[in-house]
Order: structure tokens, then sequence, then C-alpha cells
């Protein structure tokens, strides 16, 4: 009798063990646990229920480490039999994310691998950025799930300026924390706008020497000028026509958005080029105000004595369906 209960008493106590146990190294990992796996009731000391004892520590260099993280633990684990690696990260806020990095495999092939329930076309950007010289293709989405955890998942592809690439240089991540980590934003859907230049004028920037200031007043815009611009709320970004960021976010809420960029000049090298620019835009009325400066070294006198004239503009904006067409 002793015996049939220490057996029973072994197996319950080794049954418990495994099932403490979350995540097993070198095995197929299961994506709808993954995605459901509620890291709000760990932390990252209960590492061995998570991931097991047989772990890889981080070394402690600082290459290997994100900026907002602390320390972390891995195990490798197997996709569709390929091999990655699923990282267990302990957060500087003091909570915990689960985070893997897949390279070499097409944008589409490693969003596959997520079912395709979880993603909503309210949740999830794509676009292509276009820096003439190359090109970066970008597909993000995001799902909240019901134990206030969040998936997010992000591709990051280069591409030359034809547009191609290889899959050698994707990159996607999939990453799962609490919806309160500050950095852990939703994914939201991007929103276009096309803003109308009405007016414009020159200002003369001016050294610290001289005290006068050529400011012409507003004029009208002798030709119909638009501009359009691509929103990302989940990002907090202002994104121009080509996809690329106007700059720097100074202020980015449900009434305005304010960001901008300084571009770095070398006088010895260039004749003329923009220096600076600044977008508000103001959510509630559409107004809009595009801001400029501008180098150029025939600008020589009295009143541009630094080769620099800022040039201002303001109009209207309103929101554009991203697929709208004319016709």
């Amino acid at each position: 009798m002793k015996k049939v209960l220490l057996i029973t008493l072994i197996s319950f106590v080794w049954c418990n063990s495994l099932q403490a146990q979350e995540f097993y190294p070198n095995k197929e990992l299961d994506m709808e646990k993954f995605i459901n796996f509620d890291l709000t009731k760990y932390k990252f000391q209960d590492h061995k229920k998570i991931i097991g004892k047989n772990f890889r520590s981080w070394n402690g260099d600082p290459d290997r480490m994100n900026p907002s993280a602390k320390d972390w633990k891995q195990i490798d684990v197997k996709i569709n039999g390929s091999d990655y690696t699923l990282q267990l990260t302990h957060l500087k806020s003091g909570g915990i994310d689960l985070y893997m990095l897949m390279q070499g495999v097409s944008c589409d092939s490693a969003k596959s691998i997520i079912p395709s329930k979880y993603i909503k076309e309210e949740n999830s950007i794509e676009y292509t950025s276009d820096f003439n010289f190359a090109k970066i293709y970008i597909n993000k989405f995001s799902f909240d799930t019901n134990l206030d955890t969040r998936l997010k998942f992000g591709c990051l592809a280069m591409l030359g300026s034809d547009g191609k690439g290889s899959d050698e240089d994707v990159s996607s991540t999939f990453r799962l924390a609490s919806i309160k980590e500050t950095d852990f934003s939703e994914i939201v859907a991007l929103k276009m706008i096309r803003c109308e230049v009405l007016q414009y004028k020159n200002k003369y920037k001016l050294d610290s020497n001289s005290k006068r200031a050529l400011n012409y007043n507003y004029k009208d815009m002798p030709n119909p000028v638009f501009l359009d611009f691509y929103i990302s709320d989940g990002t907090k970004e202002l994104l121009n026509k080509k996809f690329r960021d106007t700059g720097k976010t100074i202020r980015f809420d449900r009434d305005m958005i304010h960001t901008e960029k300084t571009y770095k000049l070398d006088k010895t090298k260039v004749d003329r080029k923009f220096t600076f620019e600044e977008y508000k835009i103001d959510r509630i009325y559409g107004d809009f105000y595009f801001n400029k400066r501008e180098y150029n070294k025939k600008h020589v006198s009295l009143l541009t004595p630094n080769n620099e004239i800022e040039l201002q503009y303001k109009g209207k904006c309103v929101k554009k369906d991203i697929e709208e067409r004319a016709f």
C-alpha cells in the first residue's frame, strides 16, 4: 500500500513539474500557445517554469541587449523544422516578454506562421519607404489577447532601388508582452491625408549681429500644390508620400502633430541644400504649416549673411481613403 502511494506521489510531482514548464528546447514551437501564453502571471525569476533549466544566459555583452531590457534567457526552438531562438527577456520596467527573431525568410512566409484569425486589417500596416538609392519594405501588425497581453509582428526587408531584394536581407520579429509596457504600443492602420498649400512667404534668417529681418506677408500660391502624408497613430509618426518619416516627433496626439528634421550641412561640399524642415498639422481644424530652411551659396546680400532663407507655407488638410482614386 505504501509503495502504491509512493508511486502515485512521485507521478503527481513529476506530472506537475512537466506542466509547470511551458516551452521546451529543440521542440516545435506551438504558436497558439505562444500567442495565448499568460506571461502576466510570471516574473523573470520564474524562467525555469517557462523555458526549463536548459537555457543560455546573457553574457553581459551590451551589444546583445535591447536598451529596454536588463537580462535574458534563451532556448532553441523549431518552427516548421527550422531552428530559431526563443528569448525570455527581463525588462527594465520589471516585466517580461517573449521574443523571437527570424532571418532569411520572406515577410509573407514569416507572417504565415501566425494563424490568420490574429491578423486584423485595422491593426496592420504595410508600406515601402523609398530612399531613392534603396527601398525598405515594412509589414507590421499587433493583436491584443484577452490576457492583457499583446502580440506584435514586424518584418523589414531591404530592397534595391528597383524594388527587388533577397530573403537574406529580411528580418522578422515576434514579441509577446503586457499591454501595459510603455514601449509596446498598438499597431493602428495608416491614415492618409492630403494637404493643399494655399499661401507662402519668405523669411530670411539673419545672424545674431543683425537687427534687421525681412518678413514678407503671406501670398497666395501661384499654382495649386498638394502634399500627401500618412499618419501612424500606433508608432506616432508622420510619413511623407514616399513613406519616409518627416522628422523627430515634437508632439503627436489627437489634436496636433508636430515634427522637425535638421540636416547636416557641409558648406565645402554643397552649394545648395535644405537644412531644416518642420511640419505642424492641426487635427481638429485641418490647418497645415510647413517651414523649411534652405542654404544657397549664391544668396549673398546684407539681408542674408548666412546664405540661408526660411520658407514658410500654410494651408488645409483633409482625410483621404488610402484606396481612393479619382477614377
